[in-house]
């Protein structure tokens, strides 16, 4: 008989499948609570009750805000006073690199449509798929944690409530939401969520899904019920609002717009239909491609081109409708016509022009030309032999242009004098009649130049400027706009709004209207113009409030800010950059400011006045412990910042004082003479350089003590600052100097002369030398303009001689502006322009700018490019774009 083997216990085994269970469940349900989610959904424009005034849609929320962002126009929008501290938030959020993250882009990639209605009332629904999972599990949540919105003003769920839902109070207002399926239904009223929360028993309205079906390839598309703008215009009576008034749009008009910092794109769909047949025969004939686009000459910078009907067609449909003094005006041109030349108007004009007209503006001139197609050229020299040869209107074809006669319309001496003599002044254009078209100017030579360039095949249409402006424009129109903001400016940019200033930003582009069957499409295609390599941006340049007695410097708030500060006589200015918040300090007399800034956020302002009280104050300019420090020395020049102290030089002593953060002064070794250029840092030693006879070099260590070999004797008087210049160690690296005659000096630590060193400049130098450590260089400007590049070893690398004439008081500063690893070179002083250019000497492009200071640099719209800041001669702050 066997005996039964003991069960042996496995108690991994066990602790396996307990851990499985309790992982393994969980696991399950979350990944079919996620299944669920994605597959059982809604479409959010279900859910949208009928009677919007507006419908919008975004097809990637988290794309939009992206776009939207980086959008520069957004900071000229923001860029009044009033709305500040919201062009502060974009920057911040645009600073955030979460918004920037992969993460971000999945979370954030719902689609979200919104319908506006009367009253302001809006219905928004969000189409979360997967993301759905957090909403379902919300409620279990919040019985679990009922704490769980205490940190949420106003946010509470109403379990109770038909539906359940999501409340947010906030003052008299209240916003309501609630889930479906996938779908988040926000509504600003509680009857709008009551219909919105399940969706529309019959479906998407087919309109709405017609419109939503045929989705472009823009950031965002609108819906608008054209009865919700049109009978405003149309009240009126006249003109336009005439024209609008027997116009019926009988379904929603479609709009779609794309977001980007390079190009801003709008195209409007428009169904229309009218029942007066003049109109109605306009608005049936389909857009086509105009022949004067093949005509316009490449140095066209603009035009205006009307291409929707022969005058005749467009005299009846319009006309009528423009009011009484229209048709009276029409009536004494057709009277005068007839008794001044025997014919009437519709001969004079409408018989032989066909339908292009329009207007264009050349590089190559001032005046604009007038030009309009020739739908019948016997007709038209019929009328212009009848016109000539009255007494009233005469030929002048004595203008010869290279091997063109340019022809001239021309008036009686008497009349041009009767008519002067009660304010009338005749124009008398130049005309020329090339390839089925007429054109005519005010200049002889520019018409005839602009059309030989056409008939050279030198187009508008070939080059770079049209190509960019009209991508994505068809160029069937019936009518059409090209403008470049240098010549014009289209009367949708004029004014100074917000938005103006925004569409401004894109300096050449292209709007059309085009005719299709049973509809009106509009669009607009608008690019920057390219070239120079700092714009300003939105919203400068600031007044300073008074007048500036240093140039601006820069850095980041703690919370990110870009701020900006300088003085005006005694009083210390700071200015948010992004905000336009101001703060402002007082010193007991006119002084200097320096920041204590190590990684660009500002640790502390210094400030220190002539009667030598020291101020050390945060990034709002509140005084920091310990400060103000009333030292009782008189300063003789300004300060620099070294390892978080203050530099001073003081003339009592003579000597430098150094202010630690605890306010703890104390003096450098006897300097030979007052100090009145500002000290040099480094991380290992200081440097002075009084203005005297003596012309004595100090090299003194971080504590203030002369270091052994110092000072050593220049060989003429030096009134610029040294520089500290090669390594910044003491055992490699050097100190430069230059004197006033212009002998460049540069020593090692122990005081021994830099081999290769003295090196003879010609001209007068009182600006300090300025040390590019990238291109391992020195940059030295002189008083006559002229800058030198200067190697380690001596070797002088380059000149170039500024286009200005002598100047003292110059600057020339080192920066990598482009954080390609080397410096940009900065030259002020000397007027209100400021100049740059690369380490070798080549000018940068767009420069000189205004400017009259040395520029700072500091990120100012958060793009993650360093913008330009600088003081103008005017008294304003500067802001140029880093792009």
């Amino acid at each position: 008989m066997k005996t039964a083997r003991p069960r042996k216990h496995r108690p991994l085994r066990a602790l396996a499948w307990i851990l499985g269970i309790v992982i393994g469940v969980p696991a399950l349900a979350a990944l079919g609570l996620l299944v669920v989610s994605a597959l059982w959904r809604s479409d959010p424009a279900s859910h949208m009750p009928a009677g919007f005034e507006a419908y919008a849609s975004l097809p990637s929320a988290g794309s939009f805000v992206r776009d939207a962002l980086d959008l520069k126009a957004l900071d000229a929008i923001l860029s009044t006073p009033r709305l500040g501290s919201a062009r502060a938030a974009v920057r911040s959020l645009r600073v955030e690199p979460f918004l920037r993250s992969e993460a971000f882009g999945r979370l954030s990639d719902v689609r979200v449509d919104a319908a506006l209605y009367g009253g302001g009332a809006f219905v928004a629904a969000a189409s979360l798929g997967y993301r759905s999972a957090a909403l379902r599990l919300l409620p279990l949540a919040l019985r679990l944690a009922p704490g769980l919105f205490s940190k949420v003003k106003g946010l509470s769920y109403v379990a109770d409530a038909m539906p359940a839902r999501f409340e947010l109070a906030s003052g008299e207002s209240t916003l309501y939401a609630v889930r479906y399926r996938d779908v988040l239904v926000v509504a600003s009223t509680e009857a709008l969520l009551l219909e919105a929360a399940r969706p529309s028993l019959s479906g998407v309205e087919p309109a709405l899904a017609a419109a939503l079906g045929s989705r472009g390839p823009g950031s965002i598309r609108f819906l608008v019920d054209p009865a919700t703008f049109v009978p405003p215009a149309a009240g009126a009576g006249q003109g336009v609002g005439a024209l609008l008034a027997g116009i019926d749009f009988p379904s929603l008009a479609i709009v779609d717009l794309s977001l980007k910092d390079d190009r801003i794109a709008v195209s409007v769909e428009l169904p229309a239909s009218s029942e007066d047949p003049a109109v109605a025969n306009l608005l049936e004939r389909r857009s086509r491609t105009p022949a004067a686009l093949s005509r316009l000459p490449e140095s066209a910078s603009y035009f205006s081109l009307l291409s929707a009907g022969e005058p005749e067609e467009l005299w009846e449909a319009v006309g009528p409708k423009l009011g009484d003094k229209a048709v009276s005006a029409y009536k004494a041109a057709d009277d005068a016509s007839k008794a001044a030349l025997g014919i009437d108007l519709e001969r004079l004009l409408f018989s032989w022009i066909g339908d292009e007209m329009g207007v264009y503006g050349s590089s190559l001139g001032p005046e604009p030309v007038f030009f309009a197609s020739i739908a019948d050229e016997k007709a038209r020299r019929d009328v212009f032999d009848r016109i000539f040869g009255s007494l009233l209107v005469g030929r002048d074809v004595s203008a010869l242009v290279g091997d063109t006669r340019v022809p001239r319309v021309v008036f009686p001496k008497f009349l041009r004098a009767f008519l002067e003599s009660v304010g009338v002044r005749l124009v008398e254009p130049f005309y020329l009649v090339e390839d089925g078209f007429l054109y005519a100017s005010q200049s002889a030579e520019l018409l005839a130049a602009c059309v030989a360039e056409a008939r050279d095949g030198h187009l508008l249409v070939k080059t770079d400027r049209w190509k960019d402006g009209s991508s994505g424009v068809s160029p069937e129109s019936s009518a059409s706009i090209f403008y470049s903001l240098d010549r014009s400016v289209p009367f949708f940019m004029r004014g100074t709004t917000g938005l103006g200033a925004a569409l401004r930003l894109y300096g050449r582009g292209v709007a059309s209207v085009r005719l299709v069957k049973g509809s009106i499409r509009l669009e607009l295609s608008a690019v920057p113009v390219a070239g120079a390599a700092s714009d300003l941006l939105p919203g400068f340049p600031k007044a300073a409030g008074g007048r500036m007695t240093s140039d601006p410097i820069v850095g980041k708030a703690t919370s990110g800010a870009p701020m900006a500060y300088w003085a005006q006589g005694s009083v210390v200015v700071g200015v948010d950059l992004s905000s336009g918040a101001r703060y402002e300090a007082t010193m007991d007399d006119p002084g200097w400011l320096v920041l204590d800034a190590p990684d660009g956020r500002v640790a502390a302002v210094w400030a220190v006045s002539e009667r030598g009280t020291v101020y050390r104050m945060d990034a709002g300019l509140a005084p920091l412990a310990g400060f103000p420090l009333v030292s009782g020395q008189r300063v003789s020049g300004p300060p620099a910042i070294s390892s978080g102290r203050l530099v001073v030089p003081v003339s009592s002593e003579p000597a430098l004082m150094l202010v630690s953060s605890d306010g703890q002064a104390r003096f450098s070794g006897s300097l030979g003479s007052r100090p009145r250029s500002r000290p040099a840092v480094s991380s290992y030693a200081l440097a002075a350089l009084p203005r005297s006879f003596d012309a004595e070099l100090y090299l003194m260590r971080l504590d203030g003590a002369v270091m052994p070999g110092w000072p050593v004797q220049l060989p003429g008087i030096a009134s610029a600052a040294p520089v500290f210049a090669g390594a910044d160690t003491e055992a490699d690296g050097m100190v430069a100097a230059i004197t006033e005659s212009g002998r460049l000096l540069a020593f090692g630590s122990f005081a021994e002369a830099a081999p290769g060193f003295p090196v003879q400049l010609e001209g007068s130098f009182d600006a300090a030398p300025a040390w590019a450590p990238g291109w391992r260089s020195l940059y030295v400007v002189s008083a006559e303009g002229a800058l030198w590049k200067i190697g380690m070893d001596g070797t002088t690398l380059g000149q170039v001689v500024l286009r200005r004439g002598a100047a003292r008081g110059s600057a020339v500063t080192a920066f990598d502006s482009d954080g390609d690893g080397r410096e940009e070179l900065y030259v002020s002083g000397g007027g209100d322009a400021l100049y740059a250019f690369s380490g070798d000497l080549s000018p940068l492009p767009g420069y000189p700018r205004s400017g009259s200071g040395v520029p700072a640099f500091v990120d100012v719209d958060g793009d993650g490019r360093l913008d330009l800041i600088e003081r103008g001669a005017d008294d304003t702050l500067r802001a140029y774009s880093g792009r």
